[in-house]
């Protein structure tokens, strides 16, 4: 089993700072691509990360996490 080394909002932006600015954002969805809208970030709580760097959808019985969200599938 791989690390994960899990990224924070705060280094998120510290390497986007790095990228030029004008770049449209865009993500996978299938076998395309699509853009990204601010809209479409959200934050959900959901359950605590297993150590191979998966998360579930939260359960009232087991301890959750708040995380920023992308899309996704």
């Amino acid at each position: 089993m791989r690390e994960v080394k899990p990224l924070t909002v705060a280094a998120l932006i510290a390497h986007l700072q790095t990228q030029p600015q004008e770049l449209l954002v865009v993500y996978r969805f299938c076998s395309e691509w699509c853009a990204l809208e601010a809209d479409d970030i959200g934050v959900q709580e959901l359950r605590t990360m297993r150590i191979d760097g998966w998360v579930h959808d939260a359960r009232p019985d087991k301890p959750t996490q708040t995380y920023l969200t992308l899309p996704g599938l």
